[in-house]
């Protein structure tokens, strides 16, 4: 096994406002110092009290999210699986359950953006199974623990490309959807305790966004200046900012909020692009 650096984990204020609270996290597995969103999501939580179950399917990256966790004295357990296999989603939720007595909080965060450039069939149908099927079938999964328990919290990661054009059609047509499913179970659930909500992180800086096929794949220094300037902030986010968004929606002072969504974008959707043009231009 390769050695990797350690995951930054910056100051968290160790409140327990989630103790006693399960939550799986998809795709939050990673590698080296900077953590992908979901890394971020899983260590965050943990600080604040919850079990979480790091769910992805690369054990070495669940492993090295998992060594942040102890880190900091969270309580956190392993689950290598595939979303889009409707079973071991199943048997990822009935471990998380078994494990800790339940499952209070799911966080579908698993995703790819691939290139697209080649507009083939095969790479929709990857983009479908993972980003949003595999969505539905962790959410599925869950469902039952939470409606057993008379409440839960579902927090979808969508992006911004779900409502604005400028990402992969694919992967654009993933999020806007993710975006839908979430009011449709929100509708169907919230009489039963259940909430559900999406984050559509914008500019934030994790090894996928940084890599994404729209831009120029380096992740250099200029191209991040550009994205910060794109915002009305005039900074890029990061994992964190993702992260608190779902600590929010996730916990009690989120109780009346459901089907709702939360742009974690400096901004960005909300200003005339022709305003940002030139701060971009001379960045």
């Amino acid at each position: 096994m390769r050695t990797m650096a350690a995951l930054d984990v910056p100051e968290i204020a160790r409140d327990g406002r989630l103790s006693g609270r399960t939550a799986i996290v998809t795709g939050a597995g990673s590698a080296g110092a900077m953590g992908g969103s979901g890394a971020d999501i899983a260590v965050l939580l943990a600080a604040k009290g919850a079990n979480v179950v790091i769910l992805d399917v690369n054990e070495e990256r669940a492993r090295h999210t998992l060594a942040a966790v102890e880190r900091i004295d969270g309580r956190a357990e392993l689950a290598v699986a595939d979303i889009t296999d409707p079973a071991a989603c199943h048997a990822a939720a009935a471990s998380a359950a078994g494990l800790f007595g339940g499952v209070d909080i799911l966080v579908n965060n698993a995703a790819i953006a691939p290139g697209e450039q080649e507009n083939l069939p095969s790479t929709w149908d990857e983009i479908m199974a993972i980003n949003l099927l595999g969505a539905k079938s962790m959410s599925d999964a869950a469902l039952p623990f939470m409606l057993r328990q008379g409440r839960g919290s579902i927090v979808h990661i969508s992006s911004v490309a779900g409502f604005r054009a400028g990402g992969g059609i694919g992967y654009s047509a993933s999020k806007g959807a993710l975006i839908a499913m979430a009011k449709a179970q929100a509708f169907e659930y919230g009489p039963k305790g259940i909430r559900v909500n999406t984050v559509a992180p914008g500019h934030v800086a994790i090894p996928m966004g940084l890599g994404f096929q729209g831009w120029d794949g380096s992740g250099s220094d200029r191209m991040r200046r550009r994205r910060a300037k794109a915002s009305m902030l005039g900074t890029e986010g990061t994992g964190w900012d993702v992260a608190y968004a779902v600590l929010f929606l996730a916990g009690d002072e989120a109780a009346y909020i459901t089907g709702h969504t939360i742009p974690v974008d400096g901004g960005t959707t909300e200003v005339f692009p022709i305003v940002m043009a030139t701060t971009i231009e001379n960045a």
